[in-house]
């Protein structure tokens, strides 16, 4: 698994268990130096790296892969872009840019093999069917991404539906519940973005 860690906000603990390869873009250096977590590669421009971090990952031999400035793609797609046929969790994620943010989401639409985490939330794509783990009480949205999705069905949820319309304008998949340890989600025709909420939301 190749974990990821972006210019955003972190929680106090992280589940690093399952990563075989640390990236860093960009300001995540920053925090992954604060945590003294030498990453095995840099992607980014370096606009929001401290010099004392630049120096640290030069000094532990990372791999840079640099990029400048002015240019069409934002960091963490040029991440994603290195390790695009690889299961990757990407951390620090969050931020005040909801545009970012936005633009993330619809990463996921490419790089389906891609989830963002945090302490509380999972959020991840789906197109064909996937089952993934739950557990019962979560909360769970999910929600039409970029265009209608058709033949949906959910399946483990408090609210099933099977080969139902998810109107992107009509936003119904909010606040599912997960009934079970898995959940099973089915996309036929456009794909769904799901939020898998593992502690309670505000």
């Amino acid at each position: 698994m190749v974990c990821i860690f972006a210019n955003g906000r972190y929680d106090e603990e992280l589940d690093l268990s399952k990563c075989d390869r640390i990236v860093a873009v960009d300001g995540g250096a920053n925090f992954l130096k604060s945590k003294n977590i030498v990453p095995d590669i840099f992607v980014g421009d370096a606009d929001s790296v401290s010099e004392e971090t630049m120096s640290w990952l030069k000094r532990h031999g990372v791999m840079m892969k640099l990029f400048p400035e002015e240019k069409d793609e934002i960091d963490l797609e040029l991440a994603l872009q290195q390790f695009e046929s690889e299961e990757k969790i990407v951390f620090g994620w969050q931020g005040d840019r909801l545009d970012m943010i936005l633009a993330l989401f619809y990463l996921l639409k490419r790089f389906k093999n891609t989830i963002l985490v945090s302490e509380s939330l999972v959020i991840g794509y789906v197109e064909g069917k996937k089952i993934l783990s739950a557990r019962p009480g979560e909360k769970w949205s999910i929600l039409p991404l970029g265009s209608d999705a058709e033949g949906v069905s959910l399946r483990g949820f408090k609210y099933t539906l099977k080969d139902a319309k998810m109107p992107v304008v009509k936003p119904y998949g909010v606040s599912n519940e997960a009934v079970s340890s898995e959940v099973e989600i089915e996309v036929k025709t456009g794909g769904v973005i799901f939020f898998r909420w593992k502690k309670e939301p505000l």
